[in-house]
């Protein structure tokens, strides 16, 4: 048994290749892509856990072989938090680009059984300062590898092919607008099919869409109003909507007692 499991376990193979020097530890997680600094409470990292908690990937663009290594070893089996991103530091380098759209994809056809927060396109804020968002691609199949997933933090561009379900997610946050390295507002069907998603547990939810003023404005999906809809939602916000949506959304919400 102990054989095969590291017969299987590709991943301290790329990460050596990718550079033990180029990773670190703060806490608990694992941050792949940030080099040891005392300043940021960033300590070198002295072995790779055999079953961590949380891992970070803050070189997204240019690690979606390296996130694949993960999601395909045993250890992957243990994550509760997994960020797939950049950081100030990545920024320096900006040439390399902001699309992440490999590196989200290489979650595709796997299985994380623990992992209850999902982080996507986010930057790591080392110091003050813009933080940067890219591409992330479509990201639909990320409800059906973490059967436990209670919050999800999609930032940048993304695509949803389709209402999706997940029982368990209770938070859900989209924030798109930056300073303009993204790829340009989302397209309403997007946001229709998230808008229509089956969200049972949803408690939390902001849809920040767009800049601020927005480029396009969205209309809701008259289906996303049925009083059958998250019939746990406590907190909800959608901006760079039609203005006859946005009157139709405060309405509802009054209706539902939502804040």
């Amino acid at each position: 048994m102990l054989f095969d499991w590291l017969r299987k376990d590709r991943f301290p193979d790329a990460l050596r290749a990718f550079g033990l020097h180029r990773c670190a530890m703060s806490g608990e997680s694992l941050c792949i892509g940030l080099a040891p600094n005392s300043e940021y409470s960033l300590l070198p990292l002295q072995n790779i856990p055999a079953a961590p908690v949380s891992v970070c990937f803050f070189d997204a663009p240019l690690q979606a072989d390296l996130v694949h290594a993960f999601v395909s070893s045993p250890r992957a089996a243990t994550v509760a938090h997994l960020v797939i991103g950049t950081s100030h530091d990545y920024a320096k380098h900006r040439a390399r680009g902001y699309d992440m759209t490999q590196a989200v994809a290489a979650l595709k056809g796997t299985r994380l059984p623990m992992l209850k927060r999902l982080s996507l396109g986010d930057m790591e804020m080392l110091y003050n300062g813009h933080r940067l968002f890219g591409t992330i691609g479509d990201i639909s199949h990320v409800f059906q590898i973490a059967p436990a997933l209670t919050e999800l933090r999609v930032h940048g561009h993304f695509t949803l092919a389709g209402p999706n379900r997940h029982p368990h997610l209770a938070t859900l946050e989209v924030e798109v607008d930056d300073i303009g390295v993204t790829g340009g507002p989302l397209d309403q069907q997007t946001v229709s099919n998230l808008m229509l998603s089956d969200f049972p547990s949803l408690t939390c939810c902001d849809l920040d869409l767009s800049e601020d003023p927005p480029e396009v404005r969205y209309s809701i999906p008259p289906e996303f109003f049925s009083p059958q809809r998250s019939p746990l939602l406590r907190s909800l916000a959608i901006n760079s909507l039609t203005a006859e949506a946005a009157v139709q959304l405060e309405k509802w919400k009054a209706l539902r007692g939502i804040g």
